[in-house]
């Protein structure tokens, strides 16, 4: 079994909230051999994953980090307006 935990820092604990709430519904289409929890801590946003397949495990990884920025690039962009 791997396991794993990555955390995110942001500027105010609203911005960590909103990111934690929209990685948790992506969280949802993960695969079923993927255990994948995300949740606000202050200003961090923690997700815990684990996973038998080592694929699906680094899948999972790389799809967070992707998903973390864009949401993050989405609300950096959404403030100036």
């Amino acid at each position: 079994m791997l396991e794993g935990e990555i955390s995110f820092q942001y500027g105010d604990e609203e911005t960590a909230r909103a990111v934690a709430a929209l990685i948790e519904m992506d969280n949802r289409i993960a695969p079923r051999t993927v255990e994948i929890h995300t949740w606000a801590d202050g200003k961090r946003v923690l997700t815990s994953l684990r996973s038998k397949r080592t694929g699906t495990f680094f899948a999972t990884i790389d799809d967070l980090l992707f998903t973390e920025k864009l949401i993050a690039t989405i609300l950096d962009t959404s403030k100036g307006l």
